[in-house]
């Protein structure tokens, strides 16, 4: 059977990562164990998540020397969950959401083929609403007006704004908030992109896999609840300067790896013509 473990990233909020950790405990499935990071919270959330689970072998708490955001707070769990665990499956998950089906891991683990790098699912949110893939620019010049718009909030009042926009070519990425890391994906990385903070962590997910032909899965016939983005509430206080900040830079990491990419494509084609 092959190994799961679960990485939460918990940052303020530990009352989600408490729900969070008792639905999946109410599944009753055989997990490799559950890893919560906690990301240097400034209120009492390292202590409660470890003062409950401190007799638990199958779930280790841990607090990081300070808030490194969400791809390296994950990457944290992500080694510890390899190493404790020897886990042949990550699944990373956002701390708000809610383990609705019994056999969630066994639908996904149906999808997974070699050459999957990544399987995500339907998440379901609050009205029922349901959070499906996600359409993604893939052009620089698309990026660089969503940098720009990140640009003017960030040096105004803060107001969300949209620049007019030729829309150009998209491909569609998996959500976020829940990802099931494969062993194929582990022989190439060892987590995220290490680079960002916050935000576009899925785009550059979506280059990653390109780069090595791996595929992202979407699994339609199961699903979990997300309540969506306490933790950014309690973090931000809806002040879109802030993320906007956050947004800037993880978009220029985004531009980056599209560059690469275009150039990767040429270069693999002018070898096809050599050879030709």
């Amino acid at each position: 059977m092959e190994k799961i473990s679960i990485v939460l990233l918990n940052y303020l909020n530990y009352t989600d990562t408490l729900e969070c950790v008792n639905s999946i405990l109410e599944m009753e499935y055989e997990l490799a164990g559950i890893v919560i990071v906690d990301n240097h919270s400034n209120n009492e959330s390292f202590q409660k998540l470890y003062k409950k689970y401190a007799q638990s072998d199958k779930i280790i708490v841990v607090r990081t020397g300070k808030n490194y955001g969400f791809a390296k707070g994950n990457n944290i769990g992500i080694r510890i969950a390899r190493e404790r665990f020897g886990s042949d499956f990550i699944f990373v998950a956002n701390n708000d959401i809610l383990f609705m089906k019994q056999d969630y891991f066994d639908k996904l683990l149906e999808n997974y083929t070699d050459g999957v790098g990544v399987i995500g699912s339907e998440i379901r949110t609050r009205g029922n609403r349901v959070q499906r893939r996600f359409s993604i620019p893939i052009t620089v010049r698309e990026n660089l007006v969503l940098y720009k718009r990140d640009f003017f909030i960030k040096h105004t009042k803060g107001s969300w704004v949209s620049l007019p926009s030729r829309p150009g070519p998209r491909v569609t990425a998996l959500h976020g908030c829940a990802l099931l890391l494969t062993p194929d994906f582990f022989k190439y990385y060892k987590g995220f992109y290490k680079r960002t903070f916050l935000y576009s962590e899925e785009e550059i997910l979506y280059f990653m896999c390109k780069k090595f032909d791996l595929e992202q899965r979407y699994v339609r016939d199961t699903y979990i609840f997300h309540k969506e983005d306490k933790s950014s509430e309690l973090s931000f206080h809806n002040d879109n300067k802030v993320r906007s900040s956050y947004a800037l830079q993880s978009r220029k990491y985004v531009l980056w790896w599209i560059i690469k990419d275009k150039l990767r494509t040429k270069l693999i084609s002018c070898k096809k013509v050599k050879k030709i």
